[in-house]
């Protein structure tokens, strides 16, 4: 899934929100420029980053920095450089004013080369207009996960009451490197992934390709609207998509048929994303670091000694000669995945249902999936009495079933918007205590200083 051409448009692709110079037309020797339907196809199939071609597996990877799933210690911290630890800190700023934001930048790559695809596919020669419609459903997906990640990172979480006014993140439709690029507000920007994600349905295939997961399905359209929807508190409208996803794929992996991790036998053996049934669509981080600690909180909401999350999800570092707690193997030994799946439709499904009140649909989906992670004839089952009781069981198993996957930081977001959870984040290492109170600007990340610099259009948070 990797290839080795390198598009020229990319190549000047980190100018699209970094600069406002003009791009010339002049085709450098040997670059590579699409034409054949074919082509389109290599650049929404480029999986990592190769050169100067954007891939589409990484995503970002600040949020586990700032949320409350992960600890640090003086084995971790080392594997840490100055700006992760500026954003695990909640500093005013997390990079220098030269540096760049992997995170927005790998993002607004990854948007461009989808507006690539969108803009000129079908024109492109060789392809029937049925795989030329594929593609250009396919980059509308990429391009919405794209704006989801982007406006929950920079931006407040959706607030029904000031989301046509809260600073949502630049929306970049074209090609035009020339073009103006003001933030759009959060409504804006929900507004427009969510109406790509539904031009996309018709085209996608039914269901993942074992061989392809990189590349989008209706499923995956049908479980981004459901998440879409639900950070928006649109709960019929989430219902409903997580519904049509788990009727159109709804494998779930049984833990029970996972063996003995080779490397580390107090674990199983999880698989990578690419190989898992789960995936509706593979998306990883794009952090070098590997060592990630589950903190304490973590580890004691896994509410069942016999939960098989707990040693397909964890290693205890003794295994390793360490004495500070339990690794994510999410992080270490594989890399973490980040895209929609399979359990959160069933998630979304519950805590919809939940939040509509049907606590007993809520509770069956949450069992459902619990069944696929406990020893065969164990009692896993959960009750609820109550909507809330339902709500606070999804959360929590929302929380067990997505940890180190990229959630949890949005999760507290809105729950503090929407719940009135208040919930806040406390970081301690050798340098002190950072705290995150839930109504702090700092809840939001800021945008790279660099950026601002030459795009100046672009409003930083406050701080």
């Amino acid at each position: 899934m990797k290839i080795k051409y390198y598009i020229v448009l990319t190549a000047v692709l980190l100018t699209g929100l970094i600069s406002c110079k003009k791009y010339t037309e002049i085709t450098p020797k040997g670059a590579f420029v699409p034409t054949a339907t074919s082509d389109f196809r290599l650049l929404l199939d480029e999986t990592y980053l190769r050169g100067k071609s954007v891939g589409f597996f990484s995503t970002y990877s600040n949020d586990i920095l700032v949320d409350d799933d992960m600890v640090l210690n003086g084995f971790s911290i080392t594997f840490l450089n100055a700006d992760q630890l500026s954003a695990n800190h909640y500093q005013e700023n997390i990079y220098l004013d030269s540096e760049t934001d992997p995170d927005w930048e790998g993002m607004y790559n990854q948007i461009y080369t989808c507006n690539l695809v969108i803009t000129e596919v079908m024109a492109s020669t060789g392809g029937t207009d049925a795989q030329k419609q594929q593609l250009m459903a396919e980059a509308r997906v990429h391009r919405a996960f794209a704006y989801f990640s982007l406006v929950n990172l920079y931006g407040r979480q959706y607030n029904p009451a000031t989301a046509s006014s809260d600073l949502g993140v630049p929306i970049r439709e074209g090609l035009d490197f020339t073009e103006k690029l003001p933030r759009k507000s959060v409504n804006e920007v929900y507004n427009y992934l969510i109406n790509d994600l539904k031009l996309a349905v018709p085209y996608l295939s039914a269901s993942p390709d074992p061989a392809a997961r990189n590349r989008p399905v209706k499923p995956t359209a049908y479980t981004l609207i459901s998440r879409a929807s639900l950070f928006k508190n649109d709960l019929v409208t989430a219902y409903a998509y997580a519904d049509s996803s788990i009727k159109n794929y709804g494998t779930l992996l049984d833990f029970n048929s996972l063996p003995p991790n080779p490397a580390f036998l107090a674990a199983l053996a999880y698989p990578i994303n690419f190989q898992n049934p789960e995936t509706l669509v593979e998306k990883t981080t794009n952090s070098g670091v590997s060592v990630f600690y589950a903190a304490p909180a973590l580890l004691s909401a896994y509410d069942n000694p016999k939960d098989l999350r707990l040693s397909g999800f964890f290693i205890q570092d003794i295994n390793l000669g360490l004495s500070f707690g339990s690794l994510s193997l999410e992080w270490f030994g594989k890399q973490p995945a980040k895209g929609p799946s399979v359990p959160e439709s069933y998630l979304l499904r519950a805590e919809s249902s939940a939040r509509l009140g049907n606590y007993a649909n809520a509770m069956a989906d949450v069992n459902t999936l619990r069944s696929f992670r406990f020893p065969k004839g164990s009692n896993y089952t959960l009750t609820a009495a109550t909507s809330a009781q339902a709500l606070a069981i999804v959360k929590a198993e929302r929380r067990r079933e997505l940890a180190f996957r990229g959630f949890r930081y949005f999760d507290i977001k809105r729950y503090n918007v929407y719940d009135n959870d208040n919930i806040s984040v406390s970081h301690t290492d050798n340098t002190g205590t950072y705290t995150l109170a839930p109504n702090s600007n700092r809840v939001v990340l800021p945008i790279a200083r660099e950026y601002i610099a030459l795009n100046p259009e672009i409003t930083q948070n406050p701080r």
